[in-house]
Formats: structure tokens, C-alpha cells, sequence
């Protein structure tokens, strides 16, 4: 990956909490910031990407909004489980 190197400004107080939070993660406030950036990247994408769909199917309806929060609730609990899937049972596959 290229690196490019800019010179940015921040609020103080914000400033404050990147070196805060980037010393909490163990990294530096650069990575932390781009880090960030990527993942607010990210989310645009997939909004987009919603928003197209949504223009060409139409709105996406109750059921389905429901499904994929259960879907990404599930992610975060295998993720956080440290990727063991779960069978709904509460026992791990």
C-alpha cells in the first residue's frame, strides 16, 4: 500500500482523544485515524451500495431489515467468539 504524507488540523479536544484511543489500541494516532477513515469508507460503500439496490427492487421491506440484523448479529458474536459459528442452540458447531 502507499503511504501519503498530509498535514491535517484538528479540534483540540478531538486531537486529544486520538492520542488517547490510539494508545489504548496500541498504535499510533496515524493509524488510528486511518483506520477510521477506512472504516467510514466502508459504510458509505455499503450504503450506497443499499441505496442502489433500493432503486431498482424498492425499499427493502421489515422482514428483511430483520434478517440482517439477526445475520450481523450473528458476525459479531462469531467474531468476538473468535470465529466459532453457533447453531442457534446456544451450543457452538
Amino acid at each position: 500500500m502507499t503511504v501519503k504524507k498530509k498535514t491535517l488540523s484538528f479540534d483540540e479536544e478531538l486531537w486529544s482523544a486520538v492520542e488517547r484511543r490510539a494508545r489504548e489500541a496500541n498504535t499510533t494516532p496515524s493509524a488510528y485515524v486511518n483506520e477510521l477513515v477506512a472504516k467510514s469508507e466502508r459504510l458509505y460503500r455499503g450504503l450506497e451500495a443499499i441505496s442502489d439496490w433500493e432503486s431498482e427492487h424498492g425499499a427493502l421491506t421489515a422482514d428483511q431489515l430483520d434478517w440482517a440484523d439477526r445475520a450481523l448479529a450473528d458476525a459479531q458474536r462469531e467474531a468476538a467468539d473468535g470465529g466459532e459459528s453457533d447453531d442457534g442452540k446456544g451450543t457452538k458447531a
